[in-house]
């Protein structure tokens, strides 16, 4: 088996050496779904099949036909609000929310403002809400808002206050402060999720300065982007100090600029260093064609390498053959991890606890956060390609 891939990847890549060696070191239960499913399903690919599998997944968690709310994964017995927002942006990936009425547009629009609260404007579903939903950023009430600025923009509606929370942030004396605390010479470990909380605080800026004419918020934006500018690491384009013969830190880097990075993708602001963020996000490739240290790379760690080289890409032509490649194998490992009921899983073969005990999904098990994000990671790869049926909107999200 390990040659039959060894030779059709040099079919499918026209490459002679892929980096496959260490092929034999590889779990035998992935390496045959690679072999079986993600390879095959990548040479005959259509996106007719993928739509019709997907949705059909989406739509066996819909609580009940008549509503707007869907269950997490197969694991959970209660419908939440992160998983509606997850389906309602599925089906724009997907153009299908085209197929609504304007009715039944603003009816979801106003099941998520149902949630909304007039003080801060923040949104609170009760069967979610525990320690993390209030304080983190990896996930909560923050994490969530910015899912809903997609869910919102593609249904064409606007939640029904503004983000007061955000008001803060519009002192620039404030601000400084903030992100002073931290130490920009350092690194930043996983345990501590500043770079969601940014991503997080200048999208939500992003948001209310273009769709509540927000001039202060704009303000806040600015002051961000050119705050962090100044605390990139010139050795690596990017932003902490880490030891980059190391594949834990070096994945990490990557993963934390993603997150920053996306402020400066959504105001089509130049990236400087561009030939090094490209470097650094191919080497955090591994064997199978996922991003991450461990070869059942995750949802997180794929997307957030393969959107760096795809939007660099397309800003620079520097070693354009070798992200083709790159891409053309992850590609192939995104396909992997769809299930037979047409979900996908955020890490194969493990569980996932993602906040709480309602968005929780068993080992191999689908469930929305993955289905989405991977769905969204395939509309990426195939626009790269040259395909034009998957719809990405234009909005301050992920």
């Amino acid at each position: 088996m390990i040659y039959k891939l060894k030779k059709i990847f040099r079919i499918i890549l026209n490459r002679d050496n892929i980096g496959l060696q260490n092929f034999q070191d590889c779990n035998a239960v992935l390496l045959e779904r690679f072999a079986n499913h993600g390879l095959n399903n990548f040479l005959n690919f259509s996106f007719d099949l993928l739509k019709t599998n997907t949705l059909s997944y989406v739509n066996s968690m819909r609580f009940s036909p008549s509503s707007f709310e869907y269950l997490y994964s197969s694991s959970c017995t209660k419908p939440n609000i992160y998983s509606s927002a997850y389906a309602c942006m599925i089906l724009s990936i997907f153009n299908v929310l085209n197929e609504l009425t304007e009715v039944e547009k603003l009816e979801w629009a106003k099941y998520f403002n149902n949630f909304q609260n007039k003080e801060d404007g923040l949104f609170y579903d009760k069967s979610i809400i525990n320690f993390d939903y209030i304080n983190a950023d990896w996930w909560g009430a923050r994490h969530l808002t910015i899912h809903l600025i997609g869910a919102f923009v593609a249904l064409g509606q606007r939640p029904k206050y503004q983000f007061n929370y955000l008001k803060n942030y519009y002192n620039l004396t404030y601000l400084k402060a903030w992100l002073d605390e931290k130490d920009w010479l350092g690194k930043f470990p996983h345990s501590d999720d500043i770079d969601n909380k940014i991503m997080n605080i200048v999208l939500a800026l992003q948001y209310q300065r273009d769709y509540w004419n927000d001039y202060k918020a704009g303000m806040a934006v600015k002051f961000v982007q050119e705050y962090l500018i100044e605390k990139i690491n010139p050795d690596t384009g990017m932003w902490g100090y880490y030891n980059i013969n190391d594949k834990n830190e070096l994945s990490r880097m990557i993963q934390f600029s993603y997150h920053i990075f996306a402020m400066y993708f959504y105001d089509n602001i130049d990236i400087c260093n561009k030939e090094k963020i490209i470097d650094y996000t191919l080497k955090t490739q591994n064997i199978y064609g996922g991003f991450g240290v461990m070869l059942n790379s995750s949802a997180c760690e794929d997307i957030d390498s393969i959107d760096i080289l795809i939007r660099l890409s397309n800003l620079t032509s520097y070693r354009r053959n070798d992200i083709v490649l790159a891409l053309k194998k992850a590609f192939i490992w995104i396909l992997v991890n769809q299930n037979e009921d047409g979900g996908y899983v955020f890490r194969r073969n493990e569980p996932m606890f993602y906040g709480n005990e309602q968005m929780y999904s068993g080992r191999n098990r689908s469930a929305m956060f993955p289905t989405w994000f991977r769905t969204l990671t395939i509309a990426h790869l195939s626009n790269f390609f040259g395909r034009s049926e998957f719809n990405i909107i234009r909005a301050p999200s992920y």
